[in-house]
């Protein structure tokens, strides 16, 4: 029960301004311990019925989006105005927002697609927690793909439709990419995969990582990693 939970399980879901293919999306709401809309993305929240019983946090600058009523307003736990010139996008004044909450695992609708630098920007927010003891799991999501970063150590990747014997959620991607990010990482090791490699050193300037997917078969492949952070791409097609 979520009121079992410790602090670092606590999830929260962030519903961006913009969220690509968002017809391929299922998020039931109610499997978040709240929502925090980031400007635009109470409107796109509401049109996609991700408002439910949990609590909803309100940020922005509203610069690119009509600025909560006073119902919403007085609906929500809390409303957080941001000044239009600033240094942070509102994604990443969300993220931070969620993780002084005390959210350990953070799901992010959106930031993918649309402005590329925008794109370039959240997946330095990848890297800008992904060894905050605070943050157990980030990642961004919308239709068409799933991003998160990884830090030396190994996860399994389940094949599609199915989940991992030790629990989580269904993995609806077909393919799995693996990109060297900021640098190489060292010692890779893929295993129950269609292409493995084993103990290969990933630069961040080659391709050799993409398209890979879990092998007929297989109940998920497994990937290991010694040094650097990597870059992992889940995608549709």
């Amino acid at each position: 029960m979520k009121s079992e939970q410790n602090a670092g399980d606590r999830s929260c879901l962030i519903v961006t301004s913009r969220v690509d293919s968002a017809e391929r999306l299922s998020v039931d709401p109610s499997a978040y311990d709240a929502v925090i809309c980031a400007d635009h993305g109470l409107q796109v929240a509401e049109a996609l019925s991700l408002l439910g019983d949990v609590p909803v946090y309100l940020i922005g600058d509203y610069d690119s989006g009509t600025p909560p009523t006073e119902a919403e307003r007085a609906a929500a736990s809390e409303l957080v105005v941001l000044p239009c010139v600033k240094d942070m996008t509102d994604s990443e004044a969300a993220i931070d927002l969620a993780v002084s909450k005390g959210f350990g695992r953070i799901h992010v609708l959106g930031g993918l697609g649309g402005r590329f630098d925008h794109s370039m920007g959240n997946l330095g927010m990848l890297a800008k927690y992904v060894d905050d003891p605070r943050v157990r799991d980030l990642c961004f999501e919308d239709g068409q793909n799933r991003v998160f970063l990884k830090a030396p150590g190994t996860f399994r990747v389940p094949a599609q439709g199915t989940s991992l014997p030790e629990g989580g959620p269904e993995n609806r991607f077909h393919y799995f990419g693996l990109i060297a990010y900021g640098g190489p990482v060292e010692g890779l090791t893929i295993t129950g995969a269609k292409y493995p490699l084993d103990h290969h050193t990933l630069t961040p300037d080659t391709t050799l990582g993409v398209s890979n997917e879990v092998a007929a078969g297989s109940p998920y492949a497994e990937v290991t990693h010694a040094d650097g952070l990597l870059l992992v791409i889940l995608s549709q097609d």
